[in-house]
């Protein structure tokens, strides 16, 4: 895992999304808790965020609160790991910090209780 800074643009778009989450509508919520946010709100700032990092209309975004261990489910084994909330633990890898993002290959497993924002192709 080799993290990387969103840059700013993008970073202050993660924090208007983390402070918008208690807010948004939850579009579903599994017997687990793990949680897919949705809304219009919520559409305008993947959007904008998908914009900030250079990513084309090839790309979607995944909004999501992960209550418990998670393995990630990329088929096409590629895709952008933002980390939403504060920090959230990424295996293989470690810690991921709010503000920083990792390119992803492989199906990674999150740790409990991340906030993520996932954009993988179409």
């Amino acid at each position: 895992m080799d993290p990387q800074e969103l840059p700013s643009a993008a970073d202050d778009i993660r924090k208007e999304m983390f402070a918008l989450i208690p807010d948004v509508k939850i579009y579903e919520e599994d017997e687990k808790g793990n949680k897919k946010y949705g809304g219009d709100e919520i559409a305008g700032l993947v959007s904008r965020m998908k914009a900030a990092l250079n990513l084309d209309e090839t790309w979607e975004g995944r909004l999501r609160y992960w209550s418990t261990s998670t393995k990630l489910v990329n088929t096409g084994k590629k895709g952008y790991l933002i980390a939403i909330s504060d920090e959230m633990q990424v295996y293989p890898g470690g810690l991921l910090k709010g503000g920083s993002y990792i390119k992803v290959q492989n199906e990674p497993v999150l740790g409990a209780g991340a906030t993520t924002l996932f954009f993988v192709p179409r």
